[in-house]
């Protein structure tokens, strides 16, 4: 499937964007227009029309009194997510296995995409029955404690539009909404208790990580059968996974 798509014919300006970004990265500093159209046998004029568009997507910064040109923020932005994702992903599964062990219970860690979050480890309790998450499964986002964790500690624009988007198509009261996203803020956890279209099991619960920054980068939670845990704040099952989560989010925070 993968050499399939790698022969299927690509966006060759996208290509090519790429290449001129490799030629600055590997510059190691800034770079002027002529320097950069030695590098990639590319016109200046050429150049001049993928420069503009990466100066107005913050992908490059211009320097007016050197006439130079070097990474921008949003390189820089993209990077530290790739990284967050990788740290947080290559240390979860210790914790997993410790939910497992120590609440005999299945747990899940989502990470956030522009379509919202998504099921990226999943974790059995060992039970002869486990109430199963197919990784990729994408939970919505106010009606489930993974998307409910987002919302609450995620920058407010980041989830806007899926949140408007959510309180129309759920018909959703947005006071309501609101209320219980500022109660996550404030337990630090979200949980849902009760059963909503085809979500997987009746009691959840989640937490969020954070990087060096204090940016939510991950949720991870809980997920059981009705009555098979409580999600009450003192509970064993949230001191727990909260306990956890800070220790997740230190982790990262000493990686950097």
């Amino acid at each position: 499937m993968k050499e399939r798509a790698l022969k299927t014919k690509g966006i060759q300006s996208l290509e090519r964007a790429v290449y001129i970004l490799d030629e600055i990265k590997n510059n190691q500093g800034p770079i002027t227009l002529t320097e950069l159209s030695h590098k990639t046998s590319m016109s200046k004029s050429s150049l001049q029309k993928y420069l503009v568009s990466f100066m107005k997507t913050d992908v490059l910064l211009y320097d007016e009194s050197t006439r130079t040109y070097n990474l921008g923020s949003k390189l820089i932005d993209l990077g530290l997510h790739a990284l967050n994702r990788m740290d947080v992903i290559s240390i979860i599964d210790p914790f997993l296995i410790k939910i497992k062990e120590e609440l005999n219970q299945s747990s899940i860690l989502s990470l956030w995409t522009e379509q919202g979050p998504m099921i990226v480890k999943y974790q059995g309790s060992g039970r002869s029955i486990n109430v199963e998450i197919e990784i990729g499964y994408r939970p919505p986002l106010l009606v489930s404690s993974v998307g409910k964790c987002f919302v609450a500690f995620l920058p407010e624009p980041v989830t806007k539009h899926l949140v408007e988007k959510e309180i129309a198509t759920y018909n959703l009261d947005e006071t309501a909404v609101m209320n219980e996203i500022n109660e996550v803020r404030e337990k630090g956890f979200a949980s849902r208790d009760r059963q909503f279209g085809d979500l997987p099991g009746n009691h959840t619960i989640a937490c969020p990580v954070f990087d060096h920054t204090g940016r939510a980068v991950a949720v991870i939670g809980l997920i059981g059968f009705t009555h098979d845990f409580n999600t009450a704040p003192n509970t064993k099952e949230v001191m727990k996974l909260k306990e956890i989560s800070k220790n997740i989010s230190e982790l990262l925070a000493h990686q950097m």
